[in-house]
């Protein structure tokens, strides 16, 4: 299993959560040797007035999710599969192969950070529910990391967002039909076709591929409403948007 840890905002109880999670775990969720749902939840001293965690306080934060993975997976046989940080507490949620220990594995992370507030539990989960329809991000919310990752590495490069620029787009289908219906759709809105094609490789539900372009920026709101857009094009054919 691939570590691929990213973020994303979401409300929760109508209110403000970042939930930071493994996204490498999805292709192999859910674990069998590991059906446990292990959760801590520890509360904040100095949250921000919107629930979130303060800069001052992010550091120990952060050494408390380091003492409870180093106590918690030896004794659980268990892994940190994500986090929900909002309305003044953390919660970390792990899954493991048994819960036995798990109460004293969390008073040991938690005897160097005796002030914090924290509770534990666990369920026998083996369809792990927490990790894939609470944890894990909607289509959308998937779109939008994958958006900031590429813009990042744009930025790292010295890119200016807000400069127009070619913008290739990929786009697959189940069938013909769906991607000629697709391709007049979009001609509408003044996307260019750049290529189709078919992949006649076995196993593939998505064979023909359609890319298309548009003189675009890239600034967040403005790519995260084009991809948005995008992704449900496709989807009224059958199809998927690919990036």
């Amino acid at each position: 299993m691939a570590d691929d840890w990213d973020f994303y905002f979401a409300r929760i109880d109508d209110a403000v959560a970042s939930i930071y999670l493994n996204l490498g775990l999805r292709a192999d969720a859910p674990n069998e040797k590991q059906p446990w749902l292990l959760w801590v939840f520890v509360e904040m001293q100095a949250p921000r007035e919107d629930g979130m965690s303060s800069k001052e306080e992010s550091p120990i934060l952060h050494q408390i999710e380091e003492s409870l993975v180093a106590a918690i997976n030896p004794l659980c046989g268990a892994q940190l599969v994500g986090r929900i940080t909002g309305q003044g507490r953390r919660e970390f949620y792990f899954y493991g192969s048994e819960p036995g220990e798990l109460d004293a594995a969390v008073a040991q992370a938690m005897r160097a950070f005796e002030s914090y507030e924290h509770e534990c539990s666990s369920a026998f989960q083996p369809d792990w529910d927490q990790y894939l329809k609470l944890l894990y991000p909607s289509d959308s919310n998937l779109q939008r990391m994958f958006n900031r990752r590429v813009l990042d590495a744009l930025a790292a490069n010295g890119d200016v967002h807000e400069t127009p620029r070619r913008v290739d787009h990929w786009l697959y289908f189940p069938a013909e039909e769906g991607r000629a219906a697709c391709r007049e759709t979009l001609a509408a809105i003044e996307f260019t076709v750049i290529d189709e094609h078919l992949h006649e490789e076995p196993g593939d539900d998505m064979p023909y591929t359609l890319v298309v372009s548009r003189m675009d920026s890239v600034e967040m709101r403005t790519i995260n409403g084009i991809t948005l857009e995008l992704a449900g094009r496709p989807a009224q054919h059958g199809g998927r948007y690919g990036g």
